[in-house]
C-alpha cells in the first residue's frame, strides 16, 4: 500500500514551501515520494519546489475537487504504472475542497493500493 498525503489551503498559505520540506523528509527516511500539484491557471508556478528525481503530475485548469475525479483517477493511474513510488502527496489549489479531493483516491480502482494518511490544511496565521 502506498501512503497518501492530501495538502490544502489557500493561496499563499505556506503549501509548498510545506511540500518542499515533507519531499526532503521523506527522501531522507528513504522514501520515495510522487506530487501531483494542482492549478487553477493553464501555468504551473509552483513545479521548481519538486525536484527532477521526484515523480510529478500536473492537474492545470481547473480546482481538483471541481474538474471531476477522472482527471484525478487518471494522474493516478499514470503514476502508478509508470513510476516507483511509496508516498503520493497530492497538492491542491486555494481554492479546492480537501474532502471532495479525495474522491479519485477512495476510488475502487485503487483499494488495495492507496491508503490516506492524512490530510493537511496549511494556515498562514500572521496577524
Amino acid at each position: 500500500m502506498k501512503d497518501v498525503y492530501l495538502f490544502s489551503g489557500f493561496l499563499g498559505s505556506g503549501k509548498t514551501s510545506m511540500l518542499t520540506d515533507v519531499l526532503r523528509q521523506l527522501k531522507e527516511a528513504n522514501l520515495r515520494p510522487a506530487v501531483i500539484m494542482n492549478e487553477l491557471g493553464k501555468l504551473a508556478f509552483d513545479t521548481q519546489a519538486v525536484d527532477e528525481d521526484i515523480p510529478l503530475r500536473e492537474m492545470l485548469e481547473g480546482c481538483i475537487c471541481c474538474t471531476g475525479s477522472e482527471k484525478t483517477e487518471a494522474q493516478i493511474q499514470t503514476l502508478l504504472h509508470e513510476d516507483n513510488f511509496d508516498v503520493l502527496v497530492i497538492e491542491t489549489t486555494g481554492a479546492a475542497h480537501p474532502v471532495e479531493a479525495l474522491d479519485a483516491v477512495y476510488s475502487p480502482l485503487f483499494a488495495e493500493q492507496l491508503r490516506v494518511k492524512g490530510i493537511v490544511t496549511v494556515a498562514d496565521s500572521r496577524l
